[in-house]
């Protein structure tokens, strides 16, 4: 029978410089858009999801779900590189959020 291991909390000054540089550096979400990637109600979406994030609510309007469903359904359609990791970011993010609440 296998245990449960608790989570633990790993900090890292390398991997936290990066994560936030990440979290500042522009994604052009319209213009995945424009492209098709991006549908405009995924973009409404995202863009009321980064407005939470700045005003840095632990409270996401009780639609975590949804909003970790944007953010995966996007890493599985999207290929650029900056745009999965400032999404892998915003995953991590509403993850330490949850675990905090």
């Amino acid at each position: 029978m296998v245990a449960d291991v608790p989570a633990a909390m790993v900090s890292n000054q390398f991997f936290d410089e990066f994560t936030d540089k990440v979290r500042v550096k522009p994604i052009p979400w319209e213009g995945f858009s424009r492209a098709g990637l991006v549908s405009s109600d995924e973009l409404r979406q995202l863009k009321e999801f980064q407005q939470q994030q700045q005003q840095q609510q632990n409270e996401t309007d009780g639609s975590l779900s949804e909003y970790v469903g944007l953010l995966v359904g996007l890493c599985e359609r999207l290929s650029s590189l900056d745009a999965l990791q400032y999404l892998l970011v915003m995953l991590d993010d509403l993850v330490d959020s949850d675990t905090q609440a």
